[in-house]
């Protein structure tokens, strides 16, 4: 499979990005990252910032590599898939992060108070990880994105 497959089956449309946009998206990633360790917030918001850190770094590869996912159900899930298409991640990885996507909206939607002190440093060790393997791929595959 591939990105271009992607798109030809409506999941992905072909966008550029922009320097700009890759910066802001970082700043997001760093934004919530820095949330997530926030001590007097409960872990079930904290759990919530690191997944949306991991989360966007998967979009910041998607939208180097020219894509944009489509607007429609299960669009955050197809970005956390393109993890394998884009920066080449493992299946563990991809698997990981869909298992924290539906603690993540169980957080959000279903109960409060469900998160525990691993799964949220579970969440905070992936995002962060994440995050570093994505900015590493930048400077390899699309380093024009970094410059300032």
């Amino acid at each position: 499979m591939s990105l271009e497959k992607w798109a030809e089956y409506g999941w992905l449309k072909a966008e550029p990005t922009s320097r700009d946009e890759i910066k802001s998206l970082l700043a997001i990633v760093d934004r919530d990252l820095k949330d997530a360790t926030v001590a007097g917030v409960s872990e079930d918001r904290r759990f919530e910032a690191a997944f949306s850190a991991a989360r966007t770094s998967a979009t910041i590869a998607l939208r180097a590599s020219g894509y944009r996912t489509s607007t429609q159900a299960g669009h955050h899930v197809k970005t956390i898939e393109s993890l394998e298409l884009t920066i080449n991640a493992d299946s563990k990885l991809v698997q990981r992060l869909k298992t924290l996507s539906k603690k993540r909206n169980a957080t959000s939607y279903d109960s409060a108070g469900n998160v525990s002190a691993q799964e949220l440093e579970l969440a905070i060790r992936t995002a962060t990880e994440l995050r570093r393997t994505v900015v590493a791929w930048l400077e390899k595959n699309h380093p024009e994105l970094l410059k300032d």
